[in-house]
């Protein structure tokens, strides 16, 4: 290749920052550009994630704390959807935690806190540049097909598959450094080698990720192969005279039925060992768990298309007032009714989407179909009282939430007390002060708030109890069996009665049983909602039961 077709074919590596701030990116821009490399900029993750769908990325360097979707969201969107990329976070001293952890999970490899030492800066994107180069310079086609040749490995020549797997390998780097982390990879490369007497070809898939392919192995040699690997490996090592104790997880695939693409078997059982770290048993990958894995791609993939082709539906369960049976409000309910795969549950797509930024999408569809059919069913039906909605703590992270709601309520004619927003304790606990001041804001506009799942996390009544919260939802887990257990009696029936003198109203869900709605009614406690009455119906279903009041208990 000559010099002039060799400047033809070349193409700078690019860098995309991420921070809400637009003079920050601006700044990391001006500190970057003497570098050999495009720079790309965005002041939203969500502007992020399209990037990274639409170019390859070599760095990402993003802030912590951003409105709508937060830094961690996208550096989980970037693992799934850009593995190639590497990932630095840029954050103040406060984040100094959440970086650690972040390096645990192996979703970044580097922290760099604000504000920034320009020539460490860099340094450290020299250094990923230069990596990402000295990887990808081959100098002909043909020595690229014979590198990859020499690399693919064909599934269908070996019967099984283990992965080992260093799960503190976050821990090493940040500890030890990359040159140390390496030496300890070789180190157990050749322990590995030595334990496995039959033909095999042994693989660093990733960092701290080891492929050990196996030609002839039953699913029970493998499994004892397995608990040997682990028992030889999980130690201390030294290196260069540094003691540095492995955290090894490990799994296997057998291989004789296996139509997986290579990439997808080795994330698949990677994930499997991610999932079962805090056991001590050997990770299985079986059909299964290859095939919920493959499940939930598609549903990540297909939310988009779902919204827009009304995949999406309202569900409506009643909340029945305990003194008089009447219906006075319902829980407007999800439901995701997919072209492929039928119905799908909320607790399966809230998950991933939660993940991968997507909730805000579908957060602003509920709360604009739930705050239009509340307003429907307000003139409908003038002993309905209120129509409750739930709401994630991302949701409540967009700058624009309070506004959002605002201009909803003027769009469909509705008083602000009509509309009751859910949120779940465990959210209120993991962003206890943020969602405190939210949560004055949102009193202010006038709507009322509830907190959902109440005793399925660990927040103390005393701290709900500083909050403006109008209703407090029991969660199932407290309601389940509570007739045969006199402890969990006294305890809700002092809730109750602490929320009355609060004046907050106090509702059990997930009632099943008669003798449980016996207890909670002798208790004065003001609604239950369950199967006991009605599970979530369509809307037509429920305008029935309002017309059928009051209501009369399924026996």
């Amino acid at each position: 290749m000559n010099c002039a077709q060799h400047e033809q074919d070349y193409q700078p590596l690019t860098v995309l920052v991420v921070d809400d701030e637009k003079s920050i990116v601006n700044a990391l821009k001006r500190e970057l550009r003497t570098l050999d490399c495009n720079v790309v900029t965005a002041t939203s993750a969500r502007k992020a994630m399209s990037i990274l769908r639409a170019q390859p990325i070599a760095l990402l360097i993003t802030d912590h704390n951003m409105p709508e979707v937060n830094g961690v969201d996208l550096l989980r969107f970037a693992h799934q959807y850009s593995p190639q990329t590497k990932n630095y976070m840029l954050s103040g001293e406060g984040d100094l935690q959440a970086a650690v952890e972040l390096l645990n999970q192996g979703l970044i490899s580097k922290y760099l806190a604000k504000p920034w030492d320009r020539a460490s800066l860099q340094h450290e994107v020299s250094s990923v540049l230069n990596a990402c180069r000295a990887a990808s310079e081959v100098s002909t086609p043909s020595a690229i097909a014979a590198q990859k040749a020499n690399q693919q490995i064909h599934l269908r020549d070996y019967q099984s598959l283990i992965l080992i797997r260093l799960l503190n390998v976050s821990d090493i780097l940040l500890s030890h450094g990359e040159q140390l982390a390496a030496e300890l990879e070789t180190l157990l490369e050749s322990r590995i080698d030595s334990l496995v007497t039959q033909h095999h070809v042994l693989r660093l898939e990733q960092s701290g990720l080891f492929g050990l392919y196996l030609e002839k192995a039953t699913v029970e040699q493998t499994q004892s192969m397995c608990a040997q690997i682990r028992q030889q490996l999980q130690r201390t090592f030294s290196v260069n005279g540094n003691a540095i104790f492995c955290h090894i997880g490990i799994g296997f695939r057998a291989l004789h039925d296996n139509k997986l693409d290579h990439d997808i078997l080795i994330n698949s059982l990677a994930d499997t060992i991610n999932r079962d770290s805090h056991r001590i048993s050997v990770s299985h990958l079986d059909n299964s768990t290859i095939s919920q894995y493959q499940r939930q791609q598609q549903i990540s993939a297909e939310v988009e298309q779902g919204l827009r082709n009304k995949e999406f539906k309202l569900a409506f369960q009643p909340k029945i007032t305990t003194a008089s049976g009447f219906i006075q409000s319902a829980e407007v309910l999800l439901r995701w009714q997919h072209h492929s795969l039928g119905w799908v549950p909320p607790s399966e797509f809230i998950r991933l989407t939660e993940l991968d930024g997507q909730i805000q999408a579908i957060g602003e569809w509920v709360l604009d179909n739930g705050f239009k059919a509340a307003s429907e069913l307000r003139r409908f039906s003038n002993e309905l009282t209120s129509i409750a909605i739930n709401i994630s703590a991302k949701q409540l992270q967009s700058s624009h939430i309070i506004e959002f709601i605002s201009e909803k309520l003027k769009q469909y004619y509705l008083p602000p007390s009509f509309i009751e927003l859910e949120i779940t304790e465990t959210a209120l606990a993991e962003n206890g002060q943020y969602l405190e001041e939210l949560l004055w804001q949102l009193k202010l506009l006038g709507v009322k708030l509830a907190i959902d799942d109440f005793g399925a996390g660990f927040t103390s009544f005393s701290y709900l109890s500083k909050l403006p919260i109008d209703v407090l939802k029991l969660d199932r887990c407290l309601i389940a069996g509570m007739h045969k257990d006199r402890q969990r009696q006294e305890f809700i029936g002092s809730l109750i009665v602490s929320c009355k003198k609060l004046g907050i109203k106090v509702v059990a869900e997930g009632v099943e049983e008669q003798a449980e709605l016996a207890c909670l009614a002798s208790m004065r406690c003001d609604t239950i909602q369950g199967f006991i009455y009605s599970p979530a119906v369509p809307r037509q279903e429920f305008e029935k039961l309002m017309i059928r009041q009051p209501f009369v208990m399924k026996h």
